[in-house]
């Protein structure tokens, strides 16, 4: 049975909850993980850690080649080598990666076969690898088809999870999903002719929390209008599930809130009247 509810005031109450959020408005380039063959995304930042422990505040690229951006505040990209169960700095690069620094002026007697063991380094982090799943503007917040979580005490790797989110679907690559691209679909699918006239435009936002199918398991009215149009957009979200994304996060079923919206214009009803006066 599919819950629905009107909750005024509710982008106003999220807006006040990210803006609280501490981290990154934009998705964050990763550190890179090489675990054998296999080269991950790495979800976490070992370095931080280190200069933490070691109160280091200065940048680790001199201005001419440091190109920090929205994308990369932190300054650099790490990479990492998993041998025989311990975690080794292999390499620390600007944020373009055309330039990199030199791992014996920061670490003086650490370096061995061109790499530093980061002892230093305790946490549970994750990983990833293959297609992009699902992408928000945010951190690191996107999802991969394949997904590891490793626990490193003072470097050393003692556990390890794969987990398999191979069963999402439709989801937009390297894009965030966004309600708004599916404003054609949903008007094609409005029954034009069955709505009282449109004097003015008018718009129905729902906020849709699905199943692991797709189906609308819950609808939230954030804006409603009277309701035949309330009716028609709840009708017409039925039709269009097989557009909404499902995903799989950590190998399990990850539930998102979703927002449709339904905008109903007086030039709308007028032309899909006249298309479908046309095919009669």
């Amino acid at each position: 049975m599919i819950r629905a509810a009107v909750i005024g005031g509710l982008s106003f109450m999220l807006g006040m909850i990210t803006a609280s959020f501490p981290g990154y408005a934009t998705e964050q380039a990763p550190d890179r993980l090489v675990i054998g063959e296999d080269t991950l995304l790495l979800h976490a930042l070992p370095l931080e850690q280190w200069k933490a422990r070691n109160h280091w505040q200065k940048p680790f690229f001199p201005d001419s080649v440091l190109e920090i951006n929205t994308a990369c505040w932190r300054g650099y990209i790490a990479y990492w080598e998993v041998i025989d169960n311990r975690l080794y700095l292999t390499n620390i690069y600007n944020c373009n990666r055309g330039a990199k620094t030199d791992l014996n002026t920061l670490f003086p007697g650490k370096v061995q076969d061109d790499c530093v063991y980061a002892d230093w380094f305790s946490d549970t982090v994750t990983a990833y690898s293959g297609e992009l799943i699902f992408y928000e503007h945010s951190g690191f917040s996107a999802i991969y088809e394949h997904e590891w979580e490793f626990v490193f005490v003072e470097g050393r790797k003692v556990d390890r999870k794969y987990f398999d989110n191979s069963l999402s679907k439709n989801t937009p690559a390297g894009t965030m999903w966004d309600g708004r691209n599916l404003i054609s679909a949903i008007d094609s699918l409005i029954n034009w002719s069955a709505l009282p006239p449109i004097k003015k435009d008018m718009k129905v936002v729902l906020w849709v929390e699905t199943d692991e199918q797709g189906r609308p398991d819950s609808i939230h009215f954030e804006q409603s209008e009277s309701e035949p149009f309330n009716r028609e957009a709840v009708r017409v979200l039925s039709l269009v599930t097989h557009h909404l994304p499902v995903i799989y996060k950590r190998g399990q079923f990850l539930p998102k809130t979703l927002v449709l919206f339904f905008v109903f214009t007086p030039e709308k009803q007028r032309r899909f009247q006249n298309v479908a006066g046309l095919k009669m």
